[in-house]
């Protein structure tokens, strides 16, 4: 399949329902290409009487009807000049471009980290009402800082133009970030699915004209999702610890195991999204805040009694929240001493107690489809993963009676 031609075209005219004081017309010009033109005034005129339509110029054999039509001569052959030569540097090729070439206007080139910058600020705005979370933002921004690392270290410069960037640069970006920030597969993904997002935005504003990921197909490693078993987390529900930070930050792990919440959207619970039907049960209906998704979560009379042991918790009754939540690495790191206290041999953090909801609940007879409907998953393949685990688990027990049983002479 042959790639669409380019369309470029000049054209003179003037305008005669604006004349001069003088009564003549101005001489404007129109650039057009790829069907998007752009006009100005060449600060000429005209007797509208001596312009030939046709042939964009003057018919008048007077001085100055010769004068401006060398002008306009001139003019043309300095367009296309402009023109090719946009072509010939790679840079971006519209008529904005040409006239501002054509007008002494040198347009500065956007910057990838200050075109990130301004992208991230407006996704502070969107915080702020709610639009997106926190971890969000945060991985953009992070996003922006490891590129100017990257290109401070591969190109001995802190920003580049976006025009320059290329398939190399995409590709050894994502290098970058598994070699020297030690970033799994999957988190380097996610992070080149960031730059993606600006370099969209890059094509849509014409700022550049060959997407850098042309080609590029990064593949998802699988994730081996760990979750707690029942014997495990009766363990953890047991324990008692003298360290009462410890036994809060427990308390707020099991609630999660027991209603399917992620940890933001278990800080920013509050007392007005749990509800009772007609029949006396309780229900939990809350937006997620990733995906927007509505959770309706049956809220399980042992998850009760947590949340009641802190209804009268400073932090609790100052932010109107039912569980006085911390910071999610603080959550994570008292989540690591709580393991060994338990004697679990997992890395235990907050989001694990969402996965060991699901594997828990689809372990005893809970459909996908009512586990999705609980989580807030867009997508029921989504909540398929969790099956994959337990399949993976029922057959890791099993090994051992194979071994025993398997095979017989």
């Amino acid at each position: 399949m042959q790639p669409r031609k380019s369309t470029f075209a000049v054209l003179f005219f003037i305008k005669r329902k604006k004349l001069l004081k003088n009564g003549d017309a101005p001489v404007y010009m129109r650039i057009t290409i790829d069907g998007r033109f752009l006009e100005a005034s060449l600060k000429r005129g005209i007797s509208p009487k001596y312009w030939n339509e046709k042939k964009q110029r003057s018919t008048g054999r007077d001085r100055l009807s010769l004068e401006l039509n060398d002008y306009l001569d001139g003019t043309l052959s300095r367009i296309h000049r402009i023109h090719q030569q946009l072509i010939d540097e790679y840079k971006p090729v519209n008529p904005k471009s040409v006239m501002d070439a054509y007008q002494g206007r040198a347009e500065r080139p956007k910057m990838l980290r200050e075109v990130f910058r301004e992208e991230n600020e407006k996704y502070r705005q969107l915080l702020e009402i709610g639009d997106v979370v926190l971890g969000t933002v945060l991985r953009y921004e992070r996003t922006e800082r490891y590129l100017g690392e990257f290109m401070q270290k591969n190109y001995n410069t802190e920003d580049l133009p976006i025009r320059t960037l290329d398939n190399k640069f995409v590709r050894d970006f994502h290098l970058f970030l598994k070699v020297e920030k030690k970033a799994e597969q999957n988190t380097a993904n996610k992070y080149c699915k960031n730059l993606k997002k600006i370099i969209r935005l890059a094509l849509d504003n014409g700022w550049i004209e060959v997407n850098p990921f042309q080609g590029i197909r990064f593949t998802a490693k699988a994730t081996n999702r760990e979750f707690l078993n029942e014997k495990e987390l009766s363990t953890l529900m047991n324990k008692e610890f003298d360290i009462e930070r410890l036994n809060v930050v427990r308390d707020i792990f099991v609630f999660c195991s027991l209603t399917g919440l992620a940890f933001s959207d278990v800080a920013a619970l509050k007392p007005e999204h749990i509800t009772v039907d007609e029949d006396g049960n309780y229900w939990i209906h809350k937006v997620r805040q990733k995906t927007k998704n509505v959770c309706s979560i049956p809220y399980l009379e042992s998850a009760r009694a947590i949340a009641d042991k802190y209804r009268n918790h400073p932090t609790c009754l100052a932010k109107g929240v039912v569980l006085p939540v911390i910071s999610n690495q603080r959550m994570n790191s008292y989540l690591s001493e709580i393991a060994v206290c338990c004697g679990i041999r997992k890395t235990l953090t907050t989001h694990i107690a969402r996965h060991s909801f699901a594997c828990l609940a689809l372990a005893n007879g809970v459909s996908m489809e009512i586990i999705a409907r609980i989580l807030g998953h867009s997508d029921i393949k989504t909540t398929k993963i969790y099956a994959k685990v337990i399949d993976k688990s029922i057959a890791e027990q099993m090994s051992g009676l194979a071994a025993k049983f398997g095979s017989q002479k």
